[in-house]
């Protein structure tokens, strides 16, 4: 295996992911602990058993520089799955957005870019306590999900094909490009959101007095957990994985001074944290659907063609111009419009994914990627 290939990039891109994600969770306990073991050794502290100066003063130097690396861990897997986007280029001489082998790293390359710059943006750098631990759980997943995607991907036929014709357009590369960020980036608008449900959710259970938990949060929590497990170990894993993950750190929190009071900040910011997300994600999903309309209009002198997969596409934009409706007319705040942009992301996922196994797709124009025969261009008909 040549050591800047392709292949070999995308092994080396899934080993920093997976740092990524075990240094994000072992950070993120750490910031819930602290407080635990600082408040143990501030009273043996008072009682004399160990020395006031040695009481601690805040986190430890070693978890403040380990929560730093996330987005140096972020920085490289994008650099180097960027790099293999350039192999790629190399080996099969046009631009890897093909076959689902070369979609989806184009995709997590993109999510690792706007997940560096959603760092900065949700201001998780300035973030300190539980708080912080907060942040580095959501990176933590975030880069658990690109690990658990570039592992399937590697499971997918590498070979290289020839462009149809119908590709070769200077809108084949602007039109996927802007789709993928767009998906990936409203990927993590919806593990922010289910982060939220998930621990509103425990919060429910562990304080019931307090904070009581309504019949519908509670059966569409479930719901949003369960129907994610038919698409495998992603699902499992970011669906009743990241509930069960999060009923242990809050069980944790129970300990902390004030329990769960820490969710309080998060769920007052929850709504604006959601919604910073969707604000860089939305603009290039409605840029990948007008060029896709644009590069219609000059292949086949029609903008629209009621193509499955334009309409599979049309929908989950309209998912997320729904969204914007009810939070600017209607006054949909917090967790109304947070579900959402939570089965929004589902939406996305069937478009994206799921496409290909419905019986729609046998017949449309955009299934060009992991077949053996590729549809005829004159299946639209009419002007096409």
């Amino acid at each position: 295996m040549e050591t800047f290939s392709y292949r070999s990039l995308l092994y080396l891109t899934s080993y920093l992911a997976w740092s990524g994600a075990v240094l994000g969770l072992c950070t993120a306990l750490g910031w819930f602990l602290a407080p635990l073991f600082g408040r143990r050794r501030a009273a043996l502290a008072g009682a004399g058993e160990v020395e006031v100066a040695a009481a601690p003063t805040g986190p430890p130097a070693v978890l403040r520089f380990a929560s730093w690396l996330l987005p140096v861990l972020c920085a490289a897997s994008f650099a180097v799955n960027l790099g293999a986007q350039f192999a790629r280029y190399v080996e099969v001489q046009h631009w890897p957005a093909q076959t689902m082998y070369e979609v989806i790293p184009l995709g997590t390359t993109s999510g690792f870019l706007s997940v560096l710059i959603l760092y900065f943006v949700l201001g998780l750098h300035r973030r300190r306590g539980v708080a912080r631990g907060f942040g580095d759980l959501f990176v933590g997943l975030l880069f658990l999900g690109a690990a658990l995607t570039l592992n399937y991907v590697l499971g997918l036929d590498p070979t290289g094909r020839a462009l149809p014709p119908a590709l070769q357009s200077y809108w084949f590369s602007t039109h996927i490009s802007a789709y993928m960020f767009g998906y990936f980036t409203l990927f993590i608008a919806t593990l922010g959101a289910w982060l939220h449900f998930c621990f509103r959710f425990w919060r429910g259970i562990l304080e019931p007095a307090e904070h009581p938990l309504g019949r519908g949060t509670l059966a569409m929590t479930a719901l949003a957990a369960l129907i994610v497990v038919p698409f495998g170990t992603q699902g499992l894993l970011m669906g009743p994985g990241v509930l069960a993950l999060t009923g242990l750190i809050a069980a944790v929190s129970r300990r902390l001074p004030g329990g769960m009071s820490w969710f309080d900040g998060w769920e007052a910011g929850s709504d604006r944290f959601t919604f910073l997300i969707f604000a860089v994600g939305f603009p290039f999903l409605t840029a990948g659907l007008i060029q896709g309309a644009l590069w219609a209009q000059e292949a086949w002198a029609l903008y629209w063609g009621w193509d499955s997969k334009e309409v599979s596409a049309l929908i989950s934009w309209v998912f997320y111009v729904v969204y914007l409706h009810l939070r600017y007319v209607a006054g949909w705040r917090g967790e109304k419009g947070m579900w959402i942009l939570l089965f929004g992301g589902l939406s996305i996922y069937i478009t994206f994914q799921l496409f290909g196994h419905l019986p729609a797709s046998q017949s449309s124009l955009h299934r060009y990627t992991d077949m053996d025969s590729v549809p005829a261009e004159g299946m639209m008909g009419g002007g096409r």
